[in-house]
């Protein structure tokens, strides 16, 4: 094998043994569905407890359902939706 040929496979074998596995890819797809899930749950339990549930009664959302709502403000921003 050439000196390039070596470099080249070296290369690509760090490359390859650099990158995600496919199962850490899909725990990290879990994680990320669980935390979605909580910050649900809490928007929903935040809700409930202002009496705003199963249909929000103040504005901007007045009528809407809370868990559409909870959902939209989790895709947003999961971290400060409802903490």
């Amino acid at each position: 094998m050439s000196r390039k040929g070596i470099v080249a496979f070296l290369g690509v074998l760090a490359l390859y043994s650099c990158s995600e596995s496919s199962e850490d890819r899909a725990e990290d797809k879990s994680q990320e569905k669980d935390a979605y899930n909580r910050c649900v749950s809490l928007g929903v339990q935040y809700f409930k407890e202002v009496g705003s549930y199963p249909t929000l009664k103040s504005a901007p959302n007045a009528g809407r359902h809370a868990i559409e709502v909870a959902r939209e403000r989790c895709e947003k921003a999961q971290e400060t939706a409802f903490r």
